[in-house]
């Protein structure tokens, strides 16, 4: 399902100051989103990413961890651009995150300390009163993290780890925008990525992914966007510069080698 339509400037950009002196912000004017996946591709510093970030900070995603994107500074930038953006919806939803892979990193660190103190101040409560309620929390919270999470994300290898608190972070209905999901996933592993985006898609999420990975930009039915001078133009799969790129290292590698 197609929640979110669209993307608009409402005004002209008048700052020359990061993220608005990017190309690609510069030239924004409107972005329409007619399939459930839509994939932006382009180089590095082509804006892709800040223009993700700056749809999730109008929309008030959540980031992968439960926060607001309002907690974090390093979106600031992202959030003054959000604010000059108009989205339209065919049916608004809440549901749903924004995922960056330091953000993942980060929540895999506190989940790992959250369980730690917990364990700790149980077993400290315990030895003071074996029948005391004020477990009651620390055995709650406990359980929530081993029903989700199991033995523990940071005890799964980094690409587990991260499908394993996707599919724990899934709801029906929601939008999800992803920033280079691959960065943790070998190519099997974004295989299954792929597996389970299509799942989800059959459950009405719609789902915005920046990404550099061809495997990825192959995902059935997605609508692919690449930016070439600081515009975003529809491209076919077979025509994106990173496929014909990787067709042609993986088919003669010596021919791009012995140039270095």
């Amino acid at each position: 399902m197609v929640h979110l339509k669209s993307v608009f400037l409402t005004s002209e950009i008048e700052e020359d100051e990061y993220p608005f002196n990017l190309p690609l912000i510069k030239k924004f004017t409107e972005l329409h989103f007619i399939k459930p996946i839509t994939i932006l591709v382009g180089d590095n510093g082509s804006g892709k990413s800040t223009l993700l970030e700056a749809i999730a900070a109008n929309f008030g995603s959540i980031l992968i961890g439960g926060e607001n994107i309002d907690s974090d500074p390093t979106l600031a930038p992202a959030r003054e651009l959000g604010q000059k953006l108009k989205l339209t919806w065919s049916v608004k939803t809440k549901k749903g995150f924004f995922f960056r892979a330091n953000d993942f990193i980060n929540f895999t660190h506190r989940l790992a300390t959250i369980k730690e103190e917990s364990q700790q101040t149980l077993k400290e409560i315990k030895a003071k009163d074996p029948f005391s309620l004020e477990v009651l929390p620390y055995a709650h919270t406990l359980y929530d993290l081993q029903h989700f999470y199991g033995e523990g994300l940071e005890v799964r290898s980094h690409g587990e780890s991260f499908l394993d608190l996707f599919q724990a972070r899934f709801q029906p209905n929601g939008l999800y925008i992803l920033d280079e999901p691959e960065a943790p996933l070998s190519p099997l592993k974004q295989l299954t990525l792929i597996s389970m985006i299509n799942d989800m898609v059959k459950e009405d999420a719609q789902f915005i992914i920046a990404t550099h990975s061809p495997i990825l930009m192959a995902l059935p039915n997605a609508e692919i966007y690449a930016i070439e001078d600081g515009v975003l133009q529809q491209i076919n799969y077979e025509d994106v510069e990173h496929v014909r790129l990787t067709k042609d290292f993986l088919n003669n590698p010596e021919r791009f080698l012995r140039y270095l």
